[in-house]
């Protein structure tokens, strides 16, 4: 069976980040998929001290919070969500601190993982969202991760903003059957 997990960057417990990812797992269960969901605003997860430690000792980080856990997680799944809404031409500090602590994971970690990007933002423009999907892009190059799906929401600065946006909902809906599609070639 295949498993998805969302981890949510979104600070807004009921906002559009989390809408968009919630209609995406239940897209995933509906096909018969496991789904997972991680409020990343509720973790404890810690600043990378670039420390280097969790190279040296080859036994990862050795902080001891909630990024154990969420490694685990990420080694389980097969496809992740990752959704942040656009702060300041960027992710969220939630976000990013999650994923900056993925210098400290074991390689296997990242082996053939899909993942669908999620981006609501305020703004209408394009190049608004385009520093969050490079810096994605570029770090899922990095490490081997293919971007499966990437869905920008424009225009929703108010929670629950994006169910007024149908064109939206509809490519979250169908992001699961992309990655299907997508297995199926594969095997």
């Amino acid at each position: 069976m295949v498993k998805i997990t969302g981890f949510s960057g979104s600070p807004r417990k009921n906002g559009n980040t989390n809408f968009l990812m919630e209609t995406i797992l239940k897209s995933a269960a509906d096909t018969g998929w496991e789904t997972d969901f991680v409020n990343l605003n509720k973790a404890d997860i810690g600043f990378c001290e670039a420390c280097d430690a969790c190279h040296k000792s080859g036994k990862g980080c050795i902080k001891k919070d909630d990024m154990q856990m969420m490694g685990e997680k990420m080694k389980e799944a097969d496809v992740w969500i990752l959704g942040t809404p656009v702060y300041w031409w960027g992710p969220t500090a939630q976000l990013k601190v999650f994923t900056d602590r993925w210098y400290g994971l074991p390689r296997e970690t990242f082996q053939n993982k899909k993942v669908i990007l999620v981006v609501p933002m305020e703004d209408t423009e394009d190049k608004t969202a385009s520093h969050v999907i490079g810096m994605y892009q570029d770090s899922f190059d990095y490490i081997g991760v293919e971007i499966a799906d990437i869905i920008v929401a424009k225009g929703v600065l108010e929670a629950g903003a994006v169910k007024s946006k149908p064109e939206i909902i509809k490519q979250a809906e169908e992001s699961v059957s992309k990655i299907q599609t997508k297995m199926k070639q594969m095997y």
